[in-house]
């Protein structure tokens, strides 16, 4: 079953995120040192308690956080930003995944219609597994490049 996360479970998601960012393709973020779990632990507070979402499964094998922030270039402009998706290894050829990402759109849905937003954004990783979110009603933004 897939449900919002609550400030209980935040110290399993401050796991997960150190995994995530384990497996980003950007070598510094996968150093243990540059993990502060005191750091996510806050973030994933604020997002709990009103600043966006994060949906979990109820064996916690799983997530997907959203953030609400205003647009950098236009401060009146309210967006959704994915933030992270992440599942273990051993469930990511199954549904979890879907499941998941099903949710944080119902929900990013459901701020669209009611105005608390004025658009949501989705990534997809180098890493991830192919999607066409152009099948889901996206349009492509933006291609992001890194250098070490």
């Amino acid at each position: 079953m897939i449900r919002k996360a609550t400030k209980h479970d935040i110290p399993a998601l401050v796991e997960m995120m150190r995994r995530y960012a384990q497996e980003a393709p950007i070598q510094a973020l996968q150093r243990d040192a540059a993990h502060d779990p005191a750091h996510v632990s806050r973030l994933l507070f604020q997002i709990v308690s009103g600043r966006g979402f994060v949906f979990v499964d109820d064996k916690m094998r799983g997530f997907i956080a959203a953030i609400v922030l205003r647009n950098v270039w236009c401060p009146s402009v309210v967006e959704l930003r994915e933030l992270a998706w992440w599942v273990e290894p051993e469930h990511r050829d199954k549904t979890l995944g879907g499941k998941l990402w099903i949710h944080f759109d119902c929900e990013a849905q459901t701020m669209l219609n009611e105005k608390r937003i004025g658009y949501v954004c989705t990534t997809k990783m180098s890493n991830s597994p192919a999607i066409d979110y152009t099948k889901r009603n996206y349009a492509l933004l933006e291609t992001t490049f890194f250098k070490e």
